[in-house]
């Protein structure tokens, strides 16, 4: 009932301009679908923005979200640029959270004049016109900045009527598919703790009863060689069966490590030191792939309570695997590997998370492989284990954290890590 009142309202807004779209009352009714059906977030984003650059005649339009891991609020579609962030204490959004209405840019240029210079330049390069907040019960949910008209006029007071009403439906709709999207993480991660922690107990039976056989192997092909020395064929032929061996034997030390973890070594660990350290182990690497190493420093205190050995392991593998995401990228584009560390949010009164990230330009994961990166054994690399992120995990999972991972196929991919920091 609610929905098809505020499509008749919207229709009668629109019959009192004297040229009337002919398929406005199609993308209306596409636009109340898509709010009612519509649970992927970034799919309902996309679609809300099609429809209001449809009906207003617009070329640009963005939408900031809060995000709850930072408590910043960050540009959701694609146009635009990465660095445009948002917080709490940003003069924009004080404004829009005490006045709880919209802002035209032409009109209020006292207003403008009080952001800070930052925010004026954010607001230049997007060309903005109205600033519209997104508020559900009670909060700033997100922001959403529309251009100027493509055809130079300013918006009419019937726009702004229908725009607003779209923008207070898309506010709940956003909510309800963030709120979506946080539910179903949280019944993955569940599903995915413990089935890593089945897989453990049947990784430790089968490591334990491929090592003794595996022992004798080696034995027998290391007493046999002696028969070999002056035979270069079988000479070969036994070294390749040793190596063969010790890869086997690697696996089996992987498979106890994830099935059988030592403890926690707790001391107090400073990340941004730890990250450095284990830089140089990586250094010849990056060198010699000519990676391009940027870090994105913003929270000073970077130190915790951990185990600085299982977390330096946890790091390089990161790295490690940025590189090899990034060994076959063509020539024209970037390697560039951007290791940041930022404040997350509370997680009680004495205790936040301290985010990390290691993003990388690499190939990507592809949307289908995505949910089982973590698994043991699962692996894209051809000579890979598929134990390193599952080990990662589980160092990660003691130390009461979560690693989160966000990709595009072909352009790269990000893992975060989150880690508790004490105040």
């Amino acid at each position: 009932m609610y929905i098809c009142s505020q499509t008749a309202l919207l229709m009668s807004l629109f019959r009192k301009k004297k040229e009337v779209k002919p398929d406005l009352g199609t993308l209306l009714s596409e636009l109340n679908k898509s709010l009612m059906l519509i649970v992927d977030k970034s799919l309902l984003i996309n679609n809300f923005i099609a429809k209001v650059k449809q009906i207003c005649a617009i070329d640009r339009v963005y939408i900031f979200l809060l995000d709850e891991n930072t408590g910043k609020y960050k540009l959701q579609n694609s146009e635009g640029k990465a660095e445009w962030v948002l917080t709490g204490k940003d003069k924009l959004i004080n404004w829009l959270s005490i006045n709880e209405k919209e802002l035209i840019i032409s009109r209020n240029p006292a207003i403008v004049s009080y952001f800070s210079k930052e925010e004026q330049a954010m607001l230049e390069a997007m060309k903005a016109e109205l600033i519209y907040p997104l508020k559900v019960m009670n909060h700033i949910s997100g922001t959403i900045f529309l251009g100027r008209k493509t055809d130079d006029t300013a918006y009419m007071q019937e726009e702004l009527d229908l725009l607003f009403l779209m923008f207070n439906q898309a506010a709940f709709a956003i909510e309800h598919a963030s709120l979506y999207e946080m539910q179903s993480d949280r019944i993955r991660k569940m599903y995915r703790t413990d089935r890593l922690a089945t897989l453990g107990e049947l990784a430790a039976g089968a490591a334990h009863e491929i090592r003794n056989p595996l022992t004798a192997i080696r034995s027998t092909i290391q007493y046999l060689s002696k028969d070999f020395k002056d035979d270069p064929l079988k000479s070969e032929m036994v070294t390749e069966l040793i190596s063969e061996v010790e890869r086997i034997n690697k696996i089996v030390q992987g498979l106890l490590s994830f099935s059988r973890p030592t403890g926690l070594n707790m001391a107090e660990v400073n990340i941004e030191q730890l990250i450095n350290q284990t830089l140089v182990l990586a250094q010849t690497k990056l060198q010699n792939q000519q990676i391009d190493i940027q870090y994105e420093y913003f929270e000073e205190n970077t130190t915790i309570l951990g185990d600085a050995e299982q977390l330096k392991q946890v790091f390089l593998n990161m790295i490690l695997n940025a590189l090899e995401a990034m060994n076959q990228n063509p020539p024209e584009r970037p390697r560039t590997l951007i290791i940041s560390i930022e404040k997350g949010t509370a997680i009680n009164t004495n205790t936040r998370n301290l985010l990390i990230s290691f993003e990388d330009t690499g190939k990507g994961i592809e949307g289908s492989e995505i949910e089982n990166v973590f698994n043991p054994f699962f692996t894209t690399k051809e000579d890979g284990t598929g134990l390193g992120l599952a080990i990662s995990y589980g160092v990660i999972n003691r130390h009461e954290g979560d690693i989160e991972v966000n990709s595009i196929p072909g352009k790269g991919t990000t893992f975060i890590i989150k880690l508790p920091q004490r105040q």
